[in-house]
């Protein structure tokens, strides 16, 4: 189970509001892995997974990489990097997982990848944002 805590934090609000959206949604997925034979709602719970960091990446992604570059952070060309990489990722993940459903080994798959990401992109690349916030953003 993913918690929060403080190290995580970006220091911007909605940067981090999405972020605690997703360990919410990490966190149900990783429940779900020792369910052999879903029921219709956890099928659909995936369902919406899916939906959900499709939409999210999409939209974080845009929000985080805006926020990174007006407040010149210097990491900012390489997490935009680290989101081509799991965009990919996420679109080779989701064919596998239209075409093999909510298997555990398809959902383990994505939550190893997701927790991953929390562990090298969140807590080593966007917790950099947090001392460029002080900084006067540019115009």
């Amino acid at each position: 189970m993913l918690l929060w805590t403080e190290k995580i934090e970006t220091g911007h609000t909605l940067i981090d509001a999405q972020h605690k959206m997703l360990f919410t949604y990490i966190n149900r997925l990783e429940e779900m892995l020792s369910v052999t034979n879903p029921s219709l709602k956890e099928v659909e719970f995936c369902l919406e997974l899916v939906n959900f960091i499709e939409k999210y990446a999409a939209v974080h992604f845009v929000d985080e990489e805006g926020c990174m570059e007006s407040h010149r952070c210097p990491v900012r060309q390489e997490n935009k990097a680290a989101h081509q990489t799991f965009l990919q990722f996420f679109h080779r993940f989701k064919s596998r997982f239209h075409s093999e459903g909510c298997r555990p080994q398809v959902l383990g798959e994505l939550h190893q990848a997701c927790a991953q990401w929390i562990e090298q992109h969140i807590l080593q690349i966007d917790v950099q944002l947090k001392p460029c916030l002080n900084r006067s953003p540019t115009s």
